[in-house]
């Protein structure tokens, strides 16, 4: 239900300083986000808080940046959510997409589930309408999903119903009794399934092993790489930081005054700023601005760990009795500890996005304050 064309411009207009329409959507931040029980709310909703629930029903999208997000009462749209919990026990009319350590869900989702999650469930009230793409230490399935699995986890449990294909990657397998799944299923995991657990699938059964060998060079390889992205890394942000010092202390001091706000206005940049360049590549006249508006989203999305690093590092400094350290320290500290969280398994890419959105936030909010100051500047100075 993403209105791409009307939302996608709408909130890159209200990043850049325009005004945007309050009646197509509202941004509210705070403590507490709610809509109560017996409360209609038109439109799209983009929230950050400590907490967001909805309790009652929401007509249009629903965009959360928080520590948890329940839902107890109805969302129309699509749900994006990022968040330590998200507990989804009202339906949810279209597609959701969900970055977190733990979701449960115990309802209706009329699309598509996307997860990257440390665990999620599936209870034996959750249908999903759609597929269900997911990345977890542990996934259980209860309900039923209603087109197709592809999962890559620790743990997959299914005691529930999988209609089409499943395509799983898993240290571990389980169909449980009860279990049901109406395609193929195609799995690579330690140990096969038992005959059993097999004859739930109605379709073609294939399984492979691990590959031991390959798994190793991979690893060895892997290994390497992060090395080298993390040298390039530290080159970077010492260039940086050599270049553009106040700019770069500028981006982390507004992560530390906002780092609720800066992590949603991350997120809804890192969502929708890519469907905006898009929209505008399909005309001539708009494919120039489309295409530079694509180099400068990835060169952003490079750049963005860099004051997410200088604020990690800063603070751990702090603590460490080094307040005000210089900002190549923390900047050092900072990239070194960020990827060793974005090697740990399952959950790097987790860390990946908090630190992206975190940065991209941190753009947005100092960026909009040296367009109020220009602004300023230029009211004062006009005759």
């Amino acid at each position: 239900m993403v209105r791409r064309g009307s939302t996608a411009w709408s909130l890159v207009l209200a990043l850049a300083g325009a005004p945007a329409s309050a009646a197509a959507q509202e941004l509210q931040t705070g403590g507490a986000v709610t809509i109560a029980a017996g409360e209609v709310r038109e439109g799209d909703l983009y929230t950050a808080g400590e907490a967001v629930r909805v309790a009652g029903r929401l007509n249009g999208d629903l965009v959360a940046a928080s520590r948890r997000v329940r839902v107890d009462g109805q969302v129309g749209g699509d749900l994006f959510a990022a968040a330590s919990t998200v507990d989804l026990r009202g339906p949810i009319g279209d597609s959701t997409r969900v970055f977190a350590q733990r979701l449960d869900v115990d309802a209706p989702i009329d699309g598509d589930l996307m997860a990257v999650v440390e665990e999620l469930v599936l209870t034996g009230n959750a249908r999903v309408a759609g597929r269900v793409v997911a990345a977890a230490s542990l996934v259980e399935i209860d309900g039923t999903v209603g087109n197709g699995v592809r999962i890559a986890g620790g743990d997959v449990v299914v005691r529930g119903t999988v209609r089409g294909d499943a395509n799983v990657r898993a240290d571990r397998l389980d169909l449980a009794p009860g279990a049901r799944v109406t395609g193929d299923l195609e799995y690579r995991g330690r140990t096969p399934l038992s005959p059993d657990a097999a004859a739930r699938v109605d379709g073609a059964v294939r399984y492979a092993p691990p590959p031991r060998e390959r798994g190793e060079r991979r690893r060895t390889w892997g290994v390497l790489l992060w090395f080298w992205r993390m040298l390039a890394a530290l080159l970077t942000g010492v260039v940086a930081v050599r270049l553009f010092r106040p700019a770069v202390q500028r981006l982390a001091a507004a992560i530390a005054e906002q780092t609720t706000l800066g992590a949603l206005l991350g997120f809804a940049a890192f969502l929708l700023v890519p469907v905006a360049a898009a929209i505008a590549t399909a005309t001539l006249v708009g494919l120039p601005i489309g295409l530079a508006a694509f180099l400068l989203y990835g060169l952003a999305l490079y750049a963005a760990k860099l004051p997410a690093a200088v604020w990690i590092g800063d603070r751990l400094l702090g603590l460490a009795g080094r307040p005000g350290a210089s900002p190549y320290a923390a900047m050092a500290l900072g990239v070194v500890l960020l990827y060793l969280l974005f090697a740990v398994p399952w959950v790097g890419g987790l860390f990946w996005l908090a630190a992206t959105w975190l940065g991209l936030g941190a753009m947005v909010v100092a960026g909009r304050r040296y367009l109020d100051l220009r602004g300023g500047a230029a009211r004062e100075s006009a005759p």
